[in-house]
C-alpha cells in the first residue's frame, strides 16, 4: 500500500508524519502591505506566487497560467473597525483606468495532492459597489454574479474540491473587479466520493438550453447509489434568484455518472449552478463530497429544417427498450422484462390495445434460467422471409438485471408462429458483462446476414472493479455477424470462446463472426440505403483502466486476423480522468473502434496520442507518440456528444418536409440532451452537420429507440424513463 505525507502549515509551523491522505491547513487574508494579518492568519498584499517566509507557498499568477504576476499595490484597507479579514481585500482585476495596471490575476497555494474545505469570502467594506465578483475554486463556482449594495457588501462561499496538479487555485474569472478578502484552506480525509468532473464545465457559456448537466465521478467504494439521485440532492438552480429548476436526475447502467435533466428547455442567455449536495451517497453508504459549478445558456435553437408534433404516452406502463415494424403494419416494442407487445396502429399514428408476447419469458421459466420469468429484450429484427400472415421475429435474449449479471448469459433466439408463441433458442452463451453491458440490437444486412451490437465486459478495455474485474472476452465490444445459411440443423449455436468453452469465430464455416471490434457498448444499429452499417456507441465516463501490451507478446497475437501484432509497445493507463465522448460509428468489414481488447491482441484506447497537436479522439494520458490502433478507423469514427448515450437509430425515409429529412440520419441522446439529433448523409458514407434541438425532438424522459413507420412516416420513441412510447407526427 502506498504511504501518503501528511503535512500541516499553519504560519510556518509543519507537522510532517505517514497517514492515508495529504493535508495542509491555511488561513490567509488579502490587504494592502501594511496591514497586519489577524491572529491564525498570513498576509498576502500582492506578491507574485513563490516561497513565503512562513513555510508556505503561495502568491498570483497570470489568470488562466502559472506564470507568476505581481499584484503588489492592488490591496486595500476600508478601515472601519469590524472583522479586519473584511476590511481588507486584494484587486484580483483592479480596473484598467491607466496605463501599467496588472493583467487580471489568480491565486494559487502548494498544496499536496487531495481533498480540501476551502472558505473564501469577496466583496468590499467601502462604499464602492462597481463590481460583478465571480470566485471560483478549483474547477467549482463558489460566487458567481455577486453585485454589492449598500447593505450586502460581501459573499461567501464553501467547497470541497479536490486538488490533483500540486496548486489549489481561486480564479476571478467571469468577474468584473473581483475583489479577495480571505480564504480558509483545509485538508480532508481521502476516500470519499466525489465528482471528478462536470458537462458542460464550471463557467461554460453558449450551452445549448436543451442540455443536460452529466458529472463524471471517483468511485473509490463501488458506483453511486441511484435511490439517493433526487432534485433534492442534486439541484439546478437559476443564479439570479436562486429558483429550483425541475430536473430528472438519474445515472448510467455503471452507476459512474450523474445526469440532471431538465423537464423543460432552460430560458437562453441565463446562468443556472449545478450542485450534488452529500445527500448523494455511493453503495457502500458513504457520502459524496459537495460539489458546484454554474454554466450559462445560450440562445435558443431555431428548430431547423423540420418540427415535429409529439404526442406522449400512445402506449404506456411498461419499460420500453425497443421498437420495430412487422411486415404486418403493426408496432412490436421489447421490454426490460422480456414482454413484447404488439400494437396496432391507428390512422392517426396512435396505437390500439397491445397484445403482449411472453414467449421469452415462458422459456426462461421452462429452462430455469436465473431471474426467470424477467429477461431483457432489446434486439428486433424481422426475418427477410417474413410475412404478414407468417412473422419471425428475431430477438437478443439477455439476463433481467443490470447488476451482478452472470458471464456467458446471453442469447439470440427466433420466434415464430401463432403469436409468436414458440421460442427457438438459435445461439447461446454470448458475452455478458456484470452491469448493462449486453447483447443488444439487431438488423438484417442487405447480404442477408444478421448483424448485433455485444457490449464490452468493462470501462476502457481493462479489468476495473466498478465492472467486476471483468476482462474482454473474444467475442466482446464487437459487432458480430450470424450467417443463417451456415447454422447446423440441431440448434443452439453455443458461442463461449472462455471459460471452458471453444466456439471458434476465425474457424471456415463459423455461423457467428467477427465483423468489426472495439465497439465499446453499441445499443442499436442501422443499415442506410447507401449500404454502409451506421452504429451508435456509448463511450466510457472516466476513471476507466486501458491495458498495457505485455512483454513478450501472446502467442495469439501472431496469428492475430489481420496479420501478426508486433507493436509499438502500448503503456497502461489507470484511473483515465478523460470521459470519451459517445460515437456514431459508420462500421467497416474488419477495423477497429478503439475499444482495446487484450484477448484479440488490441490494447490502444480510441485515437491514442500519436503527435504533440490535439490528434482526433485523443487519449491525453497517453505519451506523445502513441499512435492508434493499425485498424482503427478514423475516417468512419463521428463525435455524438460527450455523455449523450447515443442509442437508437433509423434512416428517415420519406418525402415529409419537402424531403428535408430524407436520408438523415436520427439518433436518439439517452443521457445528455435526451432528444433525437440527426445528421445529414453523404452517398460514400460520410456524416456532417450533427443537429440538436429540433422542435418536437426535445424533452423526451431517458429515451432509447426509435422507429419509423413505413406507412406513414411517422416516428416512435421509447422513454424509459417514463415507461412509454411517444409519437412523433410531421407538423403542419
Amino acid at each position: 500500500m502506498r504511504a501518503l505525507l501528511v503535512v500541516s502549515l499553519l504560519l510556518g509551523s509543519q507537522v510532517v508524519g505517514v497517514a492515508h491522505a495529504a493535508t495542509l491547513t491555511a488561513r490567509v487574508n488579502f490587504s494592502d502591505v501594511a496591514t497586519a494579518p489577524p491572529a491564525g492568519y498570513a498576509r498576502d498584499f500582492g506578491e507574485p506566487y513563490g516561497p513565503r517566509g512562513n513555510g508556505q507557498t503561495y502568491g498570483w499568477v497570470a489568470l488562466g497560467t502559472t506564470t507568476p504576476l505581481s499584484l503588489v499595490g492592488n490591496g486595500r484597507n476600508r478601515g472601519g473597525g469590524g472583522d479586519v479579514r473584511l476590511a481588507t481585500l486584494v484587486h484580483a482585476q483592479l480596473p484598467a483606468s491607466s496605463p501599467g495596471v496588472p493583467t487580471p490575476g489568480s491565486w494559487e497555494i502548494a498544496v499536496p495532492a487531495g481533498a480540501y474545505r476551502v472558505t473564501v469570502s469577496v466583496g468590499d467594506a467601502g462604499t464602492a459597489v462597481d463590481s460583478a465578483h465571480w470566485l471560483n475554486v478549483e474547477d467549482q463556482n463558489a460566487v458567481a454574479a455577486f453585485k454589492p449594495t449598500s447593505t450586502a457588501k460581501h459573499a461567501s462561499a464553501t467547497r470541497v474540491v479536490v486538488v490533483t496538479d500540486g496548486r489549489l487555485t481561486l480564479s476571478p474569472r467571469g468577474g468584473s473587479n473581483t475583489k479577495l478578502n480571505h480564504v480558509d484552506v483545509d485538508g480532508l480525509p481521502d476516500g470519499s466520493p466525489s465528482v471528478r468532473a462536470v458537462t458542460p464545465a464550471n463557467l461554460a457559456t453558449g450551452v445549448p438550453p436543451t442540455s443536460a448537466v452529466v458529472a463524471d465521478l471517483r468511485l473509490p467504494a463501488g458506483a453511486v447509489d441511484p435511490a439517493t439521485l433526487s432534485s433534492t440532492t442534486v439541484r439546478l438552480t437559476r443564479v439570479s434568484d436562486g429558483a429550483a429548476v425541475p430536473v430528472n436526475v438519474i445515472t448510467s447502467g455503471g452507476g459512474d455518472v450523474v445526469n440532471a435533466s431538465p423537464l423543460a428547455p432552460l430560458a437562453a442567455s441565463t446562468a443556472y449552478r449545478f450542485a450534488v449536495t452529500d445527500g448523494v451517497r455511493d453503495v457502500a453508504g458513504n457520502a459524496f463530497r459537495p460539489f458546484s459549478s454554474v454554466f450559462t445558456t445560450g440562445t435558443a435553437p431555431g428548430g431547423g429544417p423540420v418540427a415535429f408534433q409529439q404526442v406522449f404516452g400512445v402506449a404506456t406502463g411498461a419499460p420500453f427498450t425497443s421498437v420495430a415494424f412487422g411486415p404486418d403494419g403493426r408496432l412490436y416494442a421489447a421490454t426490460f422484462t422480456g414482454q413484447i407487445r404488439r400494437y396496432p396502429v391507428n390512422a392517426d399514428g396512435t396505437l390500439g390495445a397491445a397484445t403482449v408476447i411472453d414467449a421469452v419469458r415462458a422459456h426462461a421459466v421452462a429452462a430455469g434460467l436465473p431471474g426467470a420469468p424477467n429477461r431483457t429484450v432489446i434486439g428486433l429484427a424481422f426475418d427477410p422471409a417474413s410475412t404478414p400472415s407468417a412473422p419471425v421475429l428475431w430477438v437478443t435474449d439477455n439476463f433481467g438485471g443490470t447488476s451482478n449479471a452472470p458471464d456467458w448469459s446471453g442469447k439470440v433466439a427466433r420466434l415464430s408462429g401463432p403469436d409468436l408463441a414458440t421460442y427457438t433458442e438459435v445461439v447461446t452463451d454470448l458475452p455478458r458483462s456484470i452491469k448493462d453491458h449486453e447483447t443488444n440490437s439487431l438488423a438484417f444486412g442487405p447480404d442477408g446476414a444478421l448483424y448485433l451490437t455485444q457490449g464490452s465486459m468493462n470501462a476502457m478495455g481493462a479489468q476495473d472493479s466498478t465492472w467486476g474485474d471483468r476482462p474482454e472476452h473474444l467475442l466482446s465490444a464487437a459487432v458480430l455477424k450470424l450467417h443463417p445459411s451456415r447454422l447446423p440443423a440441431a440448434l443452439p449455436v453455443n458461442v463461449r470462446t472462455g471459460a471452458g468453452g471453444s466456439y471458434d469465430p476465425y474457424a471456415a464455416n463459423a455461423p457467428l463472426t467477427i465483423h468489426a471490434t472495439g465497439v465499446r457498448n453499441a445499443y442499436d444499429l442501422a443499415w442506410h440505403r447507401n449500404g454502409h452499417l451506421y452504429v451508435p456507441t456509448n463511450g466510457s465516463a472516466a476513471g476507466g483502466n486501458a491495458p498495457a501490451t505485455p512483454s513478450p507478446l501472446p502467442a495469439s497475437c501472431a496469428s492475430r486476423p489481420d496479420g501478426p501484432y508486433t507493436g509499438p509497445p502500448v503503456p497502461a493507463v489507470t484511473n483515465n480522468p478523460q470521459a470519451e465522448t459517445d460515437y456514431v460509428f459508420d462500421v467497416k468489414p474488419g477495423k477497429y473502434y478503439g475499444h482495446p481488447a487484450p484477448v484479440r491482441c488490441e490494447w490502444v484506447l480510441a485515437g491514442g496520442n500519436p503527435t504533440s497537436a490535439a490528434d482526433p479522439f485523443q487519449t491525453d494520458a497517453y505519451p506523445v507518440g502513441t499512435p492508434p490502433d493499425r485498424n482503427f478507423d478514423l475516417a468512419g469514427t463521428y463525435d455524438a456528444g460527450v455523455h449523450a448515450s447515443a442509442n437508437g437509430v433509423v434512416e428517415y425515409r420519406g418525402g415529409a418536409f419537402g424531403g428535408r429529412l430524407d436520408g438523415r440520419l436520427l439518433v436518439v441522446r439517452y443521457s445528455s440532451g435526451q432528444d433525437v439529433q440527426f445528421f445529414d448523409v453523404a452517398a460514400n458514407g460520410a456524416l456532417s452537420n450533427r443537429t440538436t434541438g429540433a422542435t418536437g425532438m426535445t424533452g423526451f424522459n431517458q429515451p432509447l429507440d426509435i422507429a419509423q413507420s413505413p406507412a406513414t412516416g411517422f416516428l416512435y420513441v421509447t422513454e424509459l424513463g417514463a415507461n412509454r412510447i411517444t409519437l412523433l407526427r410531421p407538423a403542419a
